[in-house]
């Protein structure tokens, strides 16, 4: 059998070593990439899978054939989704950051479509015009559950 004190000094090792892992853990963290891999947009007519590199390297598109309107090349990209709102108010001001760009009178009177209707638009569009990936009819190629 093994002794009270052999039990202590394997059981002080595994802790220390767990302590040590947690610290090296949290102390060098993973650097995230600087752009996104993939993103999930959430529907009720299922979920939709977007992968960036899929259309940068199989489409050879270009950053700013979807995020559009930046000021300069050295811009800030954002999300559809900050501008593109999911339930969009009748009357409400346009987004914040819709204002960090474009000045209030630049977009007064403009319908800022919401963001299932704008990137339906933009990716079934592209698609259209390349001639690549799934066609506007195609849904489940693009919404699956």
């Amino acid at each position: 059998m093994t002794s009270g004190k052999d039990l202590k000094l394997v059981y002080s090792v595994a802790v220390i070593l767990f302590i040590v892992g947690l610290f090296c853990y949290a102390a060098f963290p993973s650097k995230p990439p600087d752009e996104p891999i993939r993103i999930q947009y959430r529907s009720a007519t299922g979920n939709v899978l977007f992968q960036h590199s899929k259309h940068v390297a199989g489409y050879d598109t270009s950053c700013f054939d979807c995020h559009h309107h930046p000021m300069d090349d050295d811009a800030a990209l954002i999300a559809c989704s900050e501008c593109h709102l999911k339930n969009p108010e009748e009357g409400a001001p346009p987004p914040e950051v819709c204002l960090d760009c474009h000045g209030e009178d630049e977009i007064e009177g403009t319908e800022i479509p919401p963001q299932p209707d704008a990137s339906h638009d933009q990716c079934s569009g592209c698609h259209s015009d390349i001639g690549a990936g799934p066609q506007k009819q195609e849904c489940s190629q693009c919404h699956v559950q």
